[in-house]
């Protein structure tokens, strides 16, 4: 391939010759690393001014500016960087998510309360007993003093309101907060008993065990990095067999990849598999090995430097139980619960409390008949989720360079997503019952077979997203996702195993990530993310 008219490098370049014509003409502007900092500046602003009568409207105030913003940089602001500008569309609507979710949707002072270190220079028994446990929970012993855990609400402090807020804005999953998603698991016990009462969540929780709840931070942190390795390699071999197929270098209707060239011996939509299958395993290694960086740094460094680590925060940084995986179990979810099992259970929860936010949100909206009415609050949640999950991956589509389909592409995929759940679920719930009804008189009582119920829930799974995946998966190459170098060195191609493979080598990252930009205004100089 590498000698071929249409090259896998070539058309980088091409792409990124393309993208500085457009913006040294006028038609599109770079984007600066002064404007994501500014993205973070204001809703730390508006958290750490606290809600007073001559406040009230600071926070709503705040959230519009932020929306202007994600809005003009919607609008002109592209970069190749992160998957051909992907990541500019999918950060910039995800934070405008999350700003509502903090500043619109909640009452931060009232709502939210963080688990935090406390010294006690008291003893008692159950300190003792504590102090045992540590692998369990959180508590030592420093220098004579115990530290325990507590909930702390809205510090009053200037200082720890803005740790406090930093803290928030950056918690995705919640895992120390009292919004902690269900998908987490409950508190190890000993904690629990540390917090002493448990504080009122604005949401249920789930059941699920914490997967580190009973294994210290360096059992813990001794699978984070064996993780890390997994996913590299995995990464690094989906990354070679894109690399040899025109499809994921944005081609349209590109020959079959060189693995499937025999396509007269193998059944037809071999071809179609094949790419759905290297497609999702792309996007979970991707995921899977961004998801696992939190652990790697902030346990890392907080086992590395306690001392540090607890001067900048009182968060327990180095508290297993902070890290669960960010994927949850695969085969129970589907076999047990079909397609929302895998999508709200296995699947990674990174957005989850920002759509059930909103979806609350848009229940408070509703006359209290139809809030409160389960299968309608069931209908609201699921949609918003789907829906929301639609608009970020659309507006990712869109700020990609070439010309996607962001409404007809991962929008529709998402909200296809509702509809099968909703399929599934009125066959299960409404359409079985009757069945079963009808030929055995009984109500409520009568019930599938296990293995039945299990195979037709696998069998809708994975016959739906086959029916629906091509919609995202074309998306995602049409629009050269797969063109973005994700690692800095790759072993297999550095060992040859990569054979074939256009600027194969050890050395990935061969072009700059910022450069300086001048654009003549202020506003249009700094560092530009390329």
């Amino acid at each position: 391939m590498a000698g071929s008219p249409l090259s896998y490098l070539n058309i980088i370049r091409d792409n990124a010759i393309q993208l500085d014509t457009h913006i040294q003409h006028g038609e599109l502007k770079p984007v600066f690393l002064w404007q994501f900092a500014l993205f973070i500046i204001l809703p730390v602003l508006a958290l750490v001014i606290p809600r007073r009568r001559s406040t009230r409207y600071v926070r709503p105030f705040v959230f519009v500016l932020i929306a202007s913003m994600a809005l003009e940089a919607l609008r002109s602001r592209r970069a190749l960087l992160c998957g051909n500008g992907y990541l500019i569309g999918l950060t910039v609507a995800w934070w405008l998510i999350w700003s509502a979710t903090l500043l619109v949707f909640h009452d931060v002072e009232k709502d939210f309360l963080r688990i935090e270190r406390t010294a006690r220079t008291t003893r008692t028994t159950a300190d003792v007993t504590s102090e045992r446990s540590v692998q369990n929970g959180y508590s030592r012993t420093n220098d004579g003093h115990t530290e325990s855990l507590r909930w702390q609400p809205y510090p009053q402090p200037l200082l720890r309101r803005l740790n406090w807020s930093l803290g928030l804005l950056f918690n995705m999953r919640g895992p120390e907060w009292n919004w902690r998603i269900s998908s987490m698991g409950p508190l190890p016990s000993s904690v629990e008993s540390q917090l002493r009462s448990r504080p009122p969540s604005r949401y249920p929780r789930g059941t699920s065990k914490v997967t580190a709840s009973n294994t210290g931070a360096k059992i813990r942190m001794r699978t984070v990095v064996f993780n890390c390795l997994k996913y590299y390699l995995l990464l690094d071999v989906i990354k070679i067999l894109m690399m040899h197929d025109l499809y994921f270098w944005g081609i349209t209707s590109p020959p079959p990849p060189p693995p499937l060239l025999l396509n007269q011996i193998l059944p037809p939509g071999a071809e179609y598999i094949y790419r759905i299958l290297v497609t999702a395993t792309g996007v979970y290694g991707a995921v899977s090995i961004g998801a696992s960086l939190n652990p790697l740094i902030f346990l890392g460094l907080s086992r590395l430097f306690p001392n540090a680590a607890r001067s900048l925060t009182a968060a327990p940084l180095d508290a297993s139980w902070l890290y669960s995986d960010s994927f949850g179990p695969f085969l129970a979810p589907v076999l047990d619960r079909g397609l929302v099992g895998a999508w709200g259970v296995w699947w990674h929860q990174l957005f989850r409390f920002g759509f059930t936010s909103a979806g609350h949100w848009v229940l408070s909206l509703l006359p209290n008949s139809l809030a409160t009415h389960p299968r309608c609050r069931r209908l609201v949640m699921t949609s918003v989720a789907f829906a929301l999950s639609g608009f970020i991956h659309a507006l990712g589509s869109y700020t990609q360079w070439p010309d996607t389909k962001p409404l007809s592409g991962p929008f529709l995929f998402f909200i296809l997503q509702f509809v099968g759940v909703a399929i599934q679920e009125f066959v299960s719930h409404v359409v079985v019952p009757a069945f079963l009804y009808k030929y055995t008189g009984k109500v409520g009582k009568a019930r599938l077979p296990l293995w039945l119920r299990r195979s037709a829930n696998a069998g809708f799974v994975f016959g739906w997203l086959w029916l629906t995946a091509g919609l995202i998966m074309d998306d995602f190459a049409k629009g050269g996702l797969w063109l973005t170098e994700p690692l800095p060195v790759s072993p297999l191609r550095g060992l040859g195993f990569g054979y074939g493979v256009e600027g194969e080598g050890w050395w990935c990252w061969n072009t700059p990530w910022f450069r300086y930009w001048d654009g003549g205004s202020y506003w249009e100089r700094g560092i530009r993310i390329m």
